[in-house]
């Protein structure tokens, strides 16, 4: 059994992640489809569907606690550092700004 891992992430962060490590993966990394990854996008889901800038401003910055395995934190490390490599792209900002370090937990 893999320990968890607390993360405290935004919904920007989310965001970001699902961006690099499902719609920019095609494929090239497998084991996205994972409980975690579900959550988040269930996290995302919850996205207002109006188009007042203070509502989404405020869904933005929502920040959210995910429990996620070391399998799931060592993936999206992966799908950050390696996917824009192999487009000859920079490493996105999520790196530095939004991808937490996170602390093991049993």
């Amino acid at each position: 059994m893999s320990k968890t891992v607390k993360v405290d992430i935004t919904m920007y962060g989310i965001a970001e992640v699902l961006h690099w490590c499902q719609d920019r993966n095609k494929g090239r990394i497998a084991g996205v489809d994972t409980a975690g990854f579900e959550k988040m996008k269930t996290f995302l889901g919850e996205k207002p569907q109006s188009g007042d800038y203070f509502t989404l401003d405020q869904f933005w910055k929502k920040r959210v606690t995910l429990d996620l395995t070391e399998d799931e934190v060592a993936l999206i490390d992966r799908c950050l550092y390696d996917i824009p490599n192999l487009d000859n792209e920079p490493l996105p900002q999520i790196r530095h700004k939004f991808w937490p370090k996170q602390a093991a937990t049993t």
